[in-house]
């Protein structure tokens, strides 16, 4: 079996297609990864947070059976209050979680908005337990939810996130004009037949040196 001419390889392609959205998601740095992970974290303990931190606002007591008709509308009312706000808080953890994920740099920005907005939340949970005395358990959970935010962002904003957001971008820009994603040959390019070295490589066996 003969092989190619010596100082010469055959170029090596990526084995079957991946689309814009798959090459983004391997080239997620370790801290991406961190930060997604975090966020998910932070959809769940906001979840229980917002129940919670619902219920102690409307100052109610669950019990299986009370003679107060006007006390049962109390608790549908701050429970309701409370799953709404968990479903808000899910939704916008999660809508991060796969945007950041996806390299859109504007979902970096907007997280660092509601992080913004936890920072009040938590001052103003502070103000509530020392002064009308709020819910422990509902401060608790509020402060973990903030930290896990702080953590996230921090993950978010480190140098090679940084670097993930850049090259996506240029990814996304490639593929909006048609060019082909880093690595792969251009549209309508033949890679070389076996012993068919390129136009510019050195001559195959028994050609005449060009």
């Amino acid at each position: 079996m003969s092989s190619s001419p010596q100082g010469w390889q055959y170029p090596q392609y990526p084995q079957g297609p991946m689309t814009p959205a798959a090459l983004v998601r391997s080239m997620r740095p370790t801290a991406m990864g961190r930060a997604m992970s975090l966020m998910y974290a932070g959809a769940a303990i906001g979840a229980v947070s917002a129940i919670v931190n619902g219920l102690a606002r409307q100052h109610t007591t669950f019990y299986v059976y009370s003679s107060s008709s006007s006390g049962n509308v109390q608790d549908a009312a701050a429970l309701a209050s409370g799953i709404v706000s968990a479903i808000i808080l899910v939704g916008l953890w999660l809508w991060m979680a796969w945007k950041t994920g996806a390299g859109r740099g504007w979902a970096r920005v907007l997280s660092s908005v509601f992080f913004g907005i936890q920072c009040l939340d938590l001052l103003g949970a502070i103000i509530s337990l020392f002064g009308s005395g709020a819910s422990v358990p509902g401060f608790v959970l509020t402060l973990a939810e903030w930290g896990i935010g702080l953590a996230a962002l921090i993950l978010l904003w480190q140098p090679e996130s940084s670097q993930f957001f850049a090259s996506a971008r240029q990814l996304k820009m490639a593929a909006a004009y048609g060019a082909p994603p880093p690595g792969y040959p251009a549209p309508g390019y033949q890679p070389p037949g076996y012993g068919q070295p390129p136009q510019d490589g050195p001559p195959g066996y028994g050609e005449p040196p060009r």
